[in-house]
């Protein structure tokens, strides 16, 4: 698997392309494409031109959850798109409408809109995109430490309601010695996607982790995340995205951290 940053919220010196509070990934695997998340804006399509990536020919868009800044990009996707109508994978809720203290969080696009321009496949359950790479679909929180919180109000049919963000998902990608995990913001807690995509794929060892944490302040919660992190011993270890320095920090105390910029290449195997 070809993992390139499309998006990120850094960049690095001497490498001209576009950050942003956002995220998207280009994900080469198998023979197939795939865009995971879109940023917040179209600056993830001046940075995939740059890098000669001719994203109309992913074989699915995939999005992590619902937020507008791994949504975003969908408008402007949406243009260059519109002809091919490419299969767009998410979870049901990523669509709705979410608000945080009033203002509009959510993506820019609704279920018909994005239907008009795209071929919407929505699943809760775990889905094999090539033999070896799993769209994770809904995360089961189950360690204790990763307490689910709300982030602002989702407009369901019955009413509003406070935003568990229960889209939260993430990709993981099988190989014979272990996995590697995408991830976009892990709303669902790192440890808990860690301990799912364990389950989905058979695999143990975690071999790489790229994305983001949703960590911004040494506590408890941080504190156990870290303490799980060590155990692991996971080699390939990218926080980006939504994970402060202070966290980054703390956790390469216990097992070593890399840079994320836009431009970053992995390949895995």
């Amino acid at each position: 698997m070809r993992v390139t940053v499309l998006m990120d919220n850094n960049t690095n010196i001497d490498v001209y392309y576009l950050g942003e509070p956002g995220v998207s990934y280009w994900i080469e695997a198998e023979g197939k494409n795939f865009l995971f998340d879109v940023g917040y804006s179209s600056a993830f399509l001046k940075n995939a031109l740059d890098m000669s990536i001719d994203v109309t020919k992913a074989d699915g868009i995939l999005l992590s959850h619902g937020h507008n800044d791994h949504t975003g990009g969908l408008v402007p996707l949406s243009d260059i798109c519109e002809k091919s109508k490419p299969r767009l994978i998410c979870h049901p809720s990523a669509l709705k409408h979410r608000t945080y203290d009033g203002l509009s969080i959510g993506c820019p696009l609704n279920r018909e809109m994005v239907q008009e321009h795209f071929s919407l496949f929505e699943t809760k359950e775990a889905y094999w995109l090539t033999e070896n790479l799993v769209f994770l679909g809904e995360i089961p929180r189950t360690l204790s430490f990763e307490e689910s919180y709300p982030i602002g109000v989702l407009e369901e049919e019955e009413g509003n309601q406070e935003d568990m963000i229960l889209d939260d998902t993430a990709l993981a990608y099988r190989t014979q010695e272990g996995i590697y995990i995408i991830t976009g913001c892990s709303h669902g807690g790192i440890c808990n996607i860690i301990e799912y995509a364990k389950k989905i794929t058979g695999k143990e060892k975690v071999l790489g982790l790229l994305g983001g944490f949703h960590l911004f302040e040494i506590n408890k919660r941080t504190t156990e995340t870290i303490s799980y992190l060590a155990k692991e011993q996971i080699k390939n270890l990218y926080p980006c995205h939504c994970t402060s320095f202070q966290v980054k920090s703390a956790l390469h105390q216990h097992n070593p951290v890399k840079e994320v910029g836009v431009g970053l290449v992995l390949n895995w195997e």
